[in-house]
């Protein structure tokens, strides 16, 4: 597996992939990295430097939106995108839903 990431903490996906595969090679990026055609270049020859014949490239949705712009040079490979999931810490997500409705709210008011 060809682990490629640009995002700021990468960590917490390094544990995932650990979890479930004994080795990958990662490909890693600064976050908001803007992907060129040399990074390309690198991609495809680090994932055909891989062995194994089953083999495939693991980013996050949010790379993956980054990389769409290589769609036809990727579309013959076998790449795979993790969804991004968010969530609230301390149980904060009705209030800060509750928060954004006010605002829309208040906000209506006062441009009529």
């Amino acid at each position: 597996m060809l682990l490629l990431t640009g995002i700021a903490n990468p960590e917490p996906l390094k544990k995932l992939v650990e979890d479930y595969s004994k080795t990958y090679t990662l490909a890693q990026y600064t976050d908001h990295y803007i992907f060129t055609i040399d990074d390309l270049k690198d991609i495809t020859g680090r994932f055909e430097a891989i062995e194994s014949k089953e083999k495939i490239i693991l980013t996050t949705e949010k790379d993956a939106v980054r990389l769409a712009k290589f769609a036809s040079e990727l579309k013959e490979l076998p790449v795979y995108v993790i969804p991004v999931r968010h969530h609230f810490l301390f149980e904060e997500g009705k209030l800060f839903n509750e928060t954004v409705e006010t605002f829309i709210k208040n906000f209506k008011k006062l441009i009529k």
